[in-house]
């Protein structure tokens, strides 16, 4: 997949670089680079509302893959709604809302996450954790205690954020 994403990730640099900008998520978007993800999406994934799965997707896969782009590079292309779905919370009795994607949309979403991520993750610092790739909370937790074990440390500060809107 990464072969195929390639010519997206030049652009996306040397948009960067260039200017700092990159506009029109959608203009990065090719049938090649939709295919990849396609390619690597999981086939035992939940159906949307139009109840598309990877499989009948694929059957005509250029077809619609063409459509999409030609779609998303005219401004025409709007995602479903999502699918709402209730699974059970590690707290008994209580339910926790899950929105599926249609399979369409799940590419897009797809691509503009590797888009979004190329942009975004060379200006993160290297301290945060949260919903990046190849980091999760276990190894936030480790280099928290190296860095208390191993260097001088004066304090250690936690805090939850909460906005309240009134």
């Amino acid at each position: 997949m990464i072969n195929e994403l390639l010519g997206i990730q030049y652009n996306i640099a040397k948009a960067n670089a260039t200017d700092g900008k990159v506009q029109n998520l959608a203009s990065y978007i090719n049938a090649g680079s939709l295919k990849a993800i396609h390619k690597a999406m999981d086939k035992n994934k939940a159906s949307g509302i139009d109840r598309v799965t990877k499989e009948e997707y694929g059957r005509n896969l250029e077809e619609n893959l063409e459509n999409l782009v030609k779609r998303m590079k005219s401004g025409s292309y709007s995602p479903n709604p999502t699918r709402r779905v209730y699974i059970p919370k590690e707290t008994k009795g209580k339910m926790r809302p899950l929105g599926i994607s249609c399979y369409e949309d799940k590419l897009v979403e797809n691509a503009i996450a590797q888009i979004l991520e190329q942009i975004y993750e060379p200006k993160f610092y290297d301290e945060s954790y949260g919903f990046r790739p190849n980091r999760n909370c276990h190894k936030a937790v480790k280099k928290v205690v190296e860095t208390v074990r191993y260097q001088k440390t004066n304090y250690v500060v936690e805090a939850d954020i909460r906005v309240i809107t009134s």
